[in-house]
């Protein structure tokens, strides 16, 4: 008599097409030896299936657990899946431009020049040719700077107030026993006659950078100004020409326009 707890269960289609696949792909994957047992396997799978907690999962258990000729186990999971595309390698950024060569930067684009404001001057006690200036070049505290320009300044008036160019990094330094934190820029005529400031738009603000177009960089150190004499290299090639501040024949500018020699039309700068 039929045991009532066990009942037959018909194959699937599903079940027997499965069979067929791996068959096919194991003969391809894994030679004769695998093939084999693919045969079996298919067989049972394509075979009526008795249902029980136990041999319900049986084929798969089979399937995960086959062995080629050459002894590892393939998973009927990953032979039917295709493996997860790799990721498209992303495209390397384009490299930075080369920096230029220390060699290439011209010496102006290196001075730290900016706008300044004479707040007070007062003649250098034991220099005639001095005079003492406090000077706003957009920091917390006024810069002191002594500049050699009493025999073409006569008195105090003549100074504060005046907006002038002034360059920030270099050495602290002192003259006639007063320290001297920076320059000003002026202009002398050919014959060294005369002397005056450089000036920049009434409009610009103190501590705005002096700019040369298309060659500016970082300012140096102090320490590099003094130790490569880059001042001295750039006034080389400081020059007013019809009146307008230049460097190698381009216009010293600020964001409101060209800095000037007000009267001195062909000279140098220094």
């Amino acid at each position: 008599m039929a045991d009532p707890t066990r009942r037959k269960i018909s194959t699937p289609a599903h079940a027997t097409a499965a069979g067929t696949m791996l068959r096919s792909l194991f003969l391809c994957a894994c030679g004769s030896s695998a093939a084999m047992q693919v045969s079996a396997l298919s067989t049972k799978m394509s075979a009526p299936l008795r249902w029980s907690a136990a041999n319900s999962l049986q084929p798969l258990r089979m399937a995960t657990n086959l062995r080629t000729p050459f002894g590892s186990r393939y998973s009927v999971v990953r032979m039917m899946c295709a493996p997860a595309a790799e990721p498209a390698a992303e495209a390397a950024p384009a490299p930075a431009p080369a920096a230029p060569a220390e060699a290439e930067i011209p010496p102006f684009a290196k001075l730290d020049v900016r706008v300044g404001r004479i707040l007070e001057a007062w003649e250098h006690p034991d220099s005639e040719k001095l005079w003492c200036e406090k000077i706003d070049v957009g920091e917390p505290e006024p810069r002191q700077i002594a500049s050699g320009i009493r025999a073409y300044y006569a008195t105090k008036d003549d100074l504060e107030g005046k907006a002038v160019l002034v360059v920030c990094n270099l050495k602290a330094a002192k003259l006639g026993g007063v320290e001297s934190n920076g320059m000003v820029l002026c202009a002398s005529s050919e014959d060294k006659s005369k002397v005056e400031f450089i000036e920049p738009p009434a409009e610009a603000a103190p501590g705005e950078r002096v700019m040369c177009e298309g060659i500016m960089v970082e300012p140096a150190s102090p320490n590099q100004v003094k130790k490569k004499k880059i001042l001295e290299g750039a006034c080389a090639d400081l020059k007013s020409v019809d009146n307008v501040a230049t460097y190698k024949g381009i216009p010293l500018t600020t964001s409101a326009g060209p800095c000037r020699s007000p009267t001195i039309a062909t000279g140098t700068i220094s």
